[in-house]
């Protein structure tokens, strides 16, 4: 019986090892498997490891083809050596099993084999999609170019016609200034004839104001050395006293226009002393002091003035309401009624 326990256990021991080249060989498709999982990103990994997996595959097929010699080998030494049909029916049951598992192998083997198979098809079907998406992907580069090609060309179109309306504002605009620039030099030429007459006007007021206070002093000497001339002296200083206001009120409207408006208030305020109720001279000092020496206080003051004394229907009048009104809210004060 020793004589026979050897040859079964090389038996088994070649099945044994055909079984673990087999799970061996299932574990790796299975790793494989997993790893196709991820294709896209590592597709050349799995290409390099497909190939290791072709050659360890060919291997195997070479060590079951050793082993399928060693295990014809031993089946022949071990019918040569049996000697008794009992065994040898045994053997008989044990090479079938033998063989049952060698098939079930084989067709483990097509099945890796046609696993290999559809793993190829869907490589190239992967690699039909990637060539499908750089097609895609260069002809959406081409169309993205010629789309910012167009916008480039649509955008400098509208600069261009931006630039050009700015450039035609900018004419319109130097067109409107030198007509600006030719009134204000027309104006400027009136304004100095103005000028000139006033000059001229301002030397002829001098001069009756030097004739009106040398006649005023002689008034005075009449009225002291005369009395019955008294009335007429009045009369005559009345007059004289109002020609002296007029050419107050007439050097405060020549500095103002020279805008020497310090001066133009020194002078209206000699009329008001002279004359206390023209409301005009009331009116100019007080747009004065609120347009041009910025004194609130003094303005209203004058305003009310020109109030008390201006006339119902005077154009100014509103105005100076409105100013006063205004000014008074704004600073906290009770508005005019």
């Amino acid at each position: 019986m020793n004589k026979f326990k050897i040859p079964i256990i090389l038996i088994g021991v070649l099945i044994f090892a055909e079984s673990a080249g087999l799970i061996y060989f299932v574990s790796k498709s299975q790793d494989l498997s997993k790893k196709l999982e991820t294709i896209k990103p590592g597709y050349q990994k799995l290409s390099q490891e497909e190939q290791e997996l072709k050659s360890k595959y060919a291997g195997v097929l070479k060590e079951n083809e050793v082993l399928k010699v060693d295990r014809d080998n031993i089946l022949a030494q071990t019918k040569s050596l049996m000697g008794e049909r009992s065994r040898a029916n045994e053997l008989t049951v044990s090479l079938e099993r033998s063989n049952l598992e060698v098939s079930q192998l084989q067709k483990g083997k097509e099945e890796i084999q046609n696993y290999n198979l559809s793993l190829k098809e869907e490589i190239g079907k992967f690699l039909e999609e990637q060539k499908r998406l750089t097609r895609e992907r260069d002809d959406f580069k081409v169309a993205y170019e010629k789309a910012r090609k167009d916008n480039i060309i649509k955008e400098l179109n509208n600069k261009i016609s931006n630039l050009q309306k700015e450039k035609n504002n900018v004419e319109g605009n130097l067109k409107n200034k030198q007509g600006e620039i030719d009134k204000l030099t027309g104006q400027k030429s009136k304004l100095e004839a103005e000028n000139e007459r006033l000059t001229a006007q301002l030397k002829g007021y001098k001069k009756n104001y030097a004739q009106a206070v040398r006649k005023n002093k002689e008034l005075g000497h009449e009225v002291i050395n005369i009395p019955k001339k008294f009335s007429e002296i009045a009369r005559q200083n009345k007059v004289l006293i109002r020609q002296t206001a007029e050419m107050h009120y007439n050097l405060g409207v020549f500095y103002t226009k020279n805008k020497e408006y310090e001066r133009a208030v020194a002078e209206f305020e000699k009329v008001v002393e002279i004359t206390p109720d023209d409301s005009y001279a009331h009116f100019n000092l007080g747009y004065i002091y609120a347009e041009y020496l910025v004194n609130r206080k003094r303005a209203i003051e004058h305003f009310r003035h020109f109030l008390r004394l201006a006339k119902s229907g005077d154009k100014d009048v509103d105005w100076v309401k409105k100013y006063l009104l205004t000014w008074e809210t704004y600073e906290g004060k009770k508005p005019m009624q």
